[in-house]
């Protein structure tokens, strides 16, 4: 086997592992009471996506290139906030049916 090769097979398994983690991380922040941790990734993502898209203008005049760098560095904060929403769902119908299980208990 080559370097590269071998380089290859070590460095996919640890993207794989990072990516699984981030995901983690975004799901238990979104499932917190705090509706404002959830948001803390896609704004990273945000952030980054800005800065390494706008940062190469200065190198490149040309447009296009930047806005099509900014739509693929964005797919990262949107799949973050489509986890997040997805999660924030769940807490407002657990929130809601225990308040619905509290109303229920008071009745009695």
């Amino acid at each position: 086997m080559t370097i590269d090769a071998v380089r290859s097979v070590i460095v996919l398994p640890v993207l794989i592992l990072i990516i699984v983690l981030l995901t983690a991380l975004q799901i238990f922040l979104s499932l917190q009471k705090n509706q404002w941790l959830g948001l803390v990734l896609p704004i990273i993502y945000v952030g980054l996506a800005l800065l390494l898209s706008f940062g190469a203008m200065i190198y490149t005049g040309d447009i296009v290139p930047i806005l099509l760098a900014l739509l693929l560095y964005l797919i990262p904060a949107a799949i973050n906030i489509a986890i997040y929403l997805a999660c924030r769902a769940k807490v407002k119908d657990k929130q809601k049916q225990e308040l619905e299980k509290m109303n229920i208990h008071d009745l009695d």
